[in-house]
């Protein structure tokens, strides 16, 4: 499959300080060369079956890096709404592919996870093959997913032997959920030695906390000590407001932003950086890795979630309202009505290809050939590896 002619170079930007390895305990981390201060950024193919390739360079890895799949969320195609957390990871090192698994809402929901899967054989392949790309280490393999994504991640690492991707050593679900219910595949298949971290938000008014229950639960053949489930709490008297909603994990990034989706500005404004993403999901993200690389517990890796307690003070001197961490579901509340959150079903209709409307399509965005270095002060505070951004255009195919 022939890259799109985008190849995106991204530097530093030097600017507010977010701790280089949030996912580290006493100074050490899986991360173990030098930070990356650039990535390159290439487009395969069109539809539902595309991707990005997103790979660390400055310096460019001289030896295979690992690899993560992340999955976006329904409607949610466009990386720009990820950017930050996509360039907080391959600042780290690591090769992210980003299945666009969904073209737009006419993609039925049984078609999510061929679709994935299809671009990340690709995607492997391509790192595999292709002259000038970043090697893949195909023993250092995770997913990382949102929304319907984190229903994906789990998916995926249950069919990981089955379908010949590289067994997942770690799993992030952030927030997970299903458009439709599906009957399988039988989440028991997820490695036992996999590290696996669900996240439920107390203000989820998409998808409550159904699936990331069910996610955690059917996922028997992982060990209590390699498994924790992140409950995400709201605190309002920090300025500004921490919100824990089902936006909460995107972490928006202008550079990477396609402009496409129908809810394109609604997400993008949603999609801000706060110490929900770069203190929890991030950490919870990189200690998971960390975890599945090293072959360590979760339980051992976080100090039985003790770690996620210390998100700073809201500028009074008390605690910022800290998640509540636990591999026992008995210990967790319920995302119930009493917490202004409900369980949005979607009806079938919508996904009946004669019941449901047409509707106008959003094409992508060309990203320009140079993209203009805003002020620090025009963006959220990212990770200080992320991005300047400067582009040229590609050759059609890689040489």
């Amino acid at each position: 499959m022939a890259a799109a002619p985008i190849l995106l170079l991204a530097a530093i930007l030097s600017g507010p300080a977010i701790p280089r390895d949030s996912g580290t305990q006493g100074g050490e981390s899986e991360h173990s060369g030098p930070p990356h201060s650039a990535m390159l950024a290439l487009s395969f193919g069109e539809g539902e079956r595309s991707y990005w390739l997103f790979e660390p360079i400055d310096p460019k890895p001289d030896a295979p890096a690992p690899v993560v799949v992340f999955l976006h969320g329904w409607m949610s195609t466009n990386p720009g709404l990820y950017g930050s957390w996509i360039a907080h990871l391959t600042r780290r090192g690591h090769i992210v592919i980003y299945p666009r698994y969904q073209d737009d809402w006419r993609t039925r929901p049984a078609e999510f996870l061929p679709n994935a899967l299809d671009a990340i054989r690709s995607a492997l392949h391509v790192l595999d093959t292709a002259p000038g790309h970043v090697r893949p280490d195909r023993n250092r393999f995770a997913l990382i997913g949102h929304s319907a994504g984190g229903n994906l991640a789990a998916q995926l690492a249950a069919l990981a032997a089955e379908v010949g991707l590289p067994e997942p050593k770690a799993v992030v679900a952030a927030l997970p959920g299903e458009v439709l219910p599906a009957s399988g595949p039988d989440l028991s298949r997820i490695p036992g030695t996999t590290a696996l971290v669900v996240a439920a938000a107390q203000e989820d008014v998409v998808v409550g906390d159904v699936r990331a229950r069910e996610i955690f639960e059917e996922a028997s053949a992982i060990p209590p000590e390699r498994k924790q489930f992140i409950f995400l709490r709201s605190d309002r008297s920090v300025d500004p407001p921490l919100v824990a909603d089902h936006a909460s994990a995107m972490a928006g990034l202008p550079w990477l932003d396609t402009g496409e989706g129908p809810f394109h500005t609604l997400q993008m404004n949603a999609a801000t950086v706060d110490r929900l993403d770069t203190a929890l999901y991030w950490k919870a993200a990189d200690l998971a890795l960390q975890a599945g690389f090293t072959g360590l517990s979760l339980d051992s890796i976080t100090r039985s979630g003790a770690i996620f307690r210390a998100l700073g003070d809201r500028g009074d001197g008390l605690p910022i309202r800290p998640p509540l961490v636990s591999d026992d579901l008995e210990r967790i509340p319920r995302v119930t009505l009493a917490n202004g959150v409900r369980l949005v079903r979607w009806p079938s209709s919508v996904f009946d290809p004669v019941a449901r409307p047409e509707v106008a399509r959003h094409p992508r965005r060309t990203l320009p050939r140079t993209i203009a270095i805003p002020d620090e002060g025009a963006s959220a505070p990212i990770d200080p590896g992320v991005t300047r951004a400067a582009s040229r255009p590609a050759p059609g195919r890689l040489r």
